[in-house]
């Protein structure tokens, strides 16, 4: 060996010690050709991080494209300088794992990942244990009951001391945490039999039409099981579990070990599709390398919804408060987001997707769809359908090729499709829940502001898979009346955050005040957009980096409240947990009183029901009371053992009234004629629109035009589909036969409304007036039918005329700000069209014989 080489690999000894300061290691490193330089926005967060690092929780909020990749490893190669102990970098997927690991290979920054052999128990690199490398793997590798970082309780691995890790995507994280303290067993596997027959009586005494449809294997329909009986049935739930556990079953193998002690305090989801078994709060303890790293950097481009992190991953609550965050820079990359609908009302879905299509001739289109049900609208169009199983193929088709046309199968998170991957993205549909808890959520807490952050962060995330850097770009199109109804909210719109907020507001309102006169105009000034935008117009991106510079930034005191209650909810779940059950249901009523004036009826009864579940085991009858208050606020909540049907006492108000508050929701009119839209989307006679939308359709309407509005038959297990009380005092008894393909009305669907008449009058009494209502397609009953003297139907021909008159209405409203409407005003146009309370039944509705 020359001299030369003895020396240069002795190394520099005796130096001065390794820097900490993040922006010095970065000097330190030997870059590939074209990378030796921090970008601006690299070097001032970096910098603001290293005057917190004493800091244990720190939230990071930086751009998609602002290379939080090699921040987060900076920053864990300035810990373990520091020598706090070995490091590691978390991914949501393989991908992310080996695309992190491709960026510290730029920059020669010392990564490893677990290899392992077959046959053999996977091992830690040594240089990660000696503190020589960052350790890169997925969120999964560690956070899983057999993981290899340790389980606290069980001794298959030592627990493994972690001095710092980094959460890239912590919102995918936090489904991945989840998941992975959820047992879930599809239909076909033999538990779900046995754990059905536990609690199928159960479910029915909640409700005969949702058994009916989880009994047909219906997805969309998801029950929780009572918390008492649960409790009354968890040693026979073991029992079961044990010797799956004992058997190395697949659906507990990586689940026991998170959640096998903890079963008495889970809840149980039962949907047509599967049965979850979860805890109310993902038990991040049992993972002591999370739990106890010394130092947390969760980073994300998003975080305007973050109680999530408090709450599942028991993040600090000060960090979620004070993100990181440097000023604006305008690197977002320039997205055009074009709303069709919303410029030129005739430029509808149906018209727009044959026209994206085409775009696939040249360029990679994207779309991103929530269920399958909404894949089945581009079939025509041949793309390739991507879910978990082809995901990987795909995405690397998209990167190798052009002219593709794939449709995304409910995939927001988690795909980089930088650059020529995808020049056109297009989100058709509102995000969907996918778990049975989700969906079970979904309906418990539909409209709360908790859930509508969460579609935001979702909506975002599926933004935000098209631009990967400041100087990418993409055309991204929003197709379907609900997602555009939910962005058309301006509440809802600052749950996104500024960048996207100013790219949204900009493309809601895509060409001013100018209104096209005809589809073919319109679709002009799209193309001509769309055009620019892909060939990198230079006026275009000005327009748009001064337009990101230009977005303001957030006001975060509407939403601290969220974050407040999110805290003390993390607190009385820790409480539970550890066995403290009557100052757990007492944290749970300070919310309450300290965020009643501030709190929706639905988030208030979800957290009396949660406060019931918490002391239950402790004191059955205060559970019982206060479950009972839940469902006096809310009918989605479970109904309490001793449970008496809360009847319509009170009239919404006057309607105008009613549809003027309504109305302050909405910036513009147009806003205002897709909402309306959305509400009749699903009236429609057809065996091929599900009945349940149908009837949360005419809930919807009968809501929207100032009623008291009910679902007996679904909150109750019993009584008509829908009740309507108008402002005059009479209740609309309403049974819904969307599915019917008959022209007349049978025998059994008349025995149905008479059956909804006699429940009326067993809780009602004799003397509350009402009107019984077939929604039917027929005009007439069948000979062996006989309905009573006061039944009426609303046939094809007349639901086709309330249609109509709301889509009047709607286009009435649109002429002016929707908040410079007046109440008179607002009556005369219900009156014009035939929506006062009296002249609704005389309208719309005849005589049933």
């Amino acid at each position: 060996m020359s001299l030369f080489k003895s020396r240069i690999r002795g190394g520099n000894g005796g130096g001065p010690t390794k820097p900490t300061d993040p922006t010095e290691i970065f000097k330190t490193l030997i870059h590939q050709e074209g990378y030796d330089y921090l970008r601006d926005i690299q070097k001032d967060f970096l910098k603001l991080w290293h005057s917190k690092r004493e800091q244990g929780d720190v939230v990071g909020i930086l751009n998609t494209g602002a290379g939080k990749t090699l921040i987060g490893q900076l920053m864990l190669l300035s810990k373990m300088n520091e020598g706090v102990g070995p490091v590691v970098y978390l991914c949501p997927d393989k991908q992310l794992v080996e695309q992190a690991i491709e960026q510290a290979a730029i920059h020669n920054i010392p990564v490893v990942t677990i290899n392992q052999e077959p046959g053999q128990a996977a091992e830690f690199p040594h240089e990660f244990l000696n503190r020589k490398a960052i350790l890169i793997t997925t969120f999964e590798r560690m956070f899983n009951g057999r993981s290899i970082f340790g389980v606290d309780g069980y001794g298959n691995r030592p627990i493994q001391e972690i001095g710092a890790l980094v959460i890239d995507d912590a919102h995918s994280c936090i489904k991945k945490a989840r998941q992975q303290s959820t047992i879930i067993f599809e239909r076909d596997h033999p538990a779900y039999s046995k754990l059905y027959k536990l609690f199928e009586s159960s479910i029915r005494e909640q409700g005969e039409g949702a058994l009916t449809a989880i009994k047909n294997g219906d997805t969309t329909v998801s029950r929780i099981v009572p918390y008492w009986v649960w409790r009354q049935h968890k040693d026979a739930v073991f029992n079961i579990l044990q010797k799956l556990y004992a058997d190395n079953d697949d659906s507990v193998f990586f689940s026991w070990g998170i959640i096998g002690d903890e079963l008495s305090k889970c809840q149980c989801y039962i949907s047509g599709s599967q049965i979850e078994i979860t805890p109310l709060q993902i038990p991040v303890q049992r993972i002591p390398s999370f739990f106890n790293a010394k130092h947390r950097f969760i980073l994300s481009a998003t975080f305007n919804n973050s109680t999530d992190l408090i709450t599942e991953l028991g993040i600090e609550k000060d960090s979620v408060i004070a993100p990181l965050e440097v000023d604006n820079q305008g690197d977002a990359g320039e997205r055009l987001i074009i709303a069709p609908k919303r410029y030129f009302a005739d430029l509808t879905d149906e018209m727009m997707r044959p026209i994206i299509a085409k775009y696939a001739e040249k360029h990679n289109v994207v779309v991103i769809v929530p269920n399958g049900n909404k894949a089945k609208a581009w079939a025509k169009f041949k793309p390739i359908l991507v879910d978990k199983d082809n995901i990987l193929a795909a995405t690397q088709k998209l990167k190798d090729t052009q002219g593709n046309l794939m449709v995304f199968l409910n995939r927001y998170d988690g795909v980089d499709l930088a650059g020529d991957s995808c020049r056109i993205l297009v989100l058709d549909g509102k995000p969907s829940a996918y778990s049975a808890r989700e969906r079970y959520i979904s309906i418990a807490r539909e409209g709360s502001p908790f859930l509508n952050a969460q579609t935001a962060q979702t909506i975002e995330q599926g933004l935000g898979r098209a631009v990967r850097s400041g100087s990418d770009h993409c055309a991204v199109f929003i197709l379907d009346n609900s997602l555009l109804n939910f962005i058309g909210v301006d509440a809802n719109r600052f749950f996104f955050n500024p960048a996207t907020r100013a790219q949204i507001d900009f493309g809601l309102e895509l060409f001013g005040d100018h209104k096209p006169t005809s589809s073919e105009e319109a679709l002009k000034e799209i193309y001509g957009a769309v055009d620019d935008c892909l060939a990198g117009d230079q006026e275009w991106r000005q327009f748009h980096k001064d337009m990101i510079l230009k977005a303001e930034p957030d006001d975060k005191s509407g939403t601290s409240h969220l974050l407040d209650i999110a805290e003390t909810e993390r607190l009385a779940l820790k409480k539970y947990r550890d066995d403290f059950y009557e100052d757990a249901c007492s944290v749970i009523r300070d919310i309450m009183n300290t965020h009643k004036d501030s709190m929706s009826n639905i988030d208030e009864a979800y957290y009396l029901q949660m406060g019931a579940t918490l002391i239950d085991s402790l004191n059955p009858v205060g559970a019982a009371d206060m479950q009972v208050k839940a469902k006096s606020l809310s009918s989605k909540v479970l109904k309490p053992q001793a449970h008496t049907y809360s009847k319509l006492t009170k009239v919404k108000g006057r309607q105008a009234d009613i549809v003027v508050k309504w109305l302050a929701q909405y910036s513009t009119g147009t806003d205002v004629v897709i909402a309306i839209e959305n509400l009749y989307t699903d009236l429609i006679y057809s065996p091929d629109v599900d009945s349940h939308a149908f009837e949360k359709s005419v809930h919807q309407i009968g809501e929207f035009l100032g009623f008291t509005s009910q679902m007996p038959e679904e909150d109750e297990g019993d009584g008509p589909d829908n009740l309507w009380r108008m402002e005059n005092g009479v209740n609309l008894i309403i049974e819904a036969k969307n599915n019917s393909t008959n022209d007349r009305v049978s025998r059994s669907e008349i025995e149905q409304l008479l059956h909804s008449i006699q429940w009326h009058s067993d809780k009602y009494g004799s003397e509350q007036e009402y009107i019984p209502i077939m929604l039917h397609r027929g005009t007439k009953s069948f000979e062996n039918a006989h309905p009573s003297d006061d039944s009426r139907v609303m046939h094809e021909a007349l639901l086709k005329q309330l249609k109509d008159a709301l889509s009047n209405l709607a286009k009435a409203l649109s002429q002016k700000p929707p908040k410079f409407w007046s109440i008179a005003e607002v009556h005369t146009l219900l009156s014009t069209n035939g929506l006062l309370y009296s002249q609704f039944v005389d309208k719309y509705t005849i005589p049933l014989r």
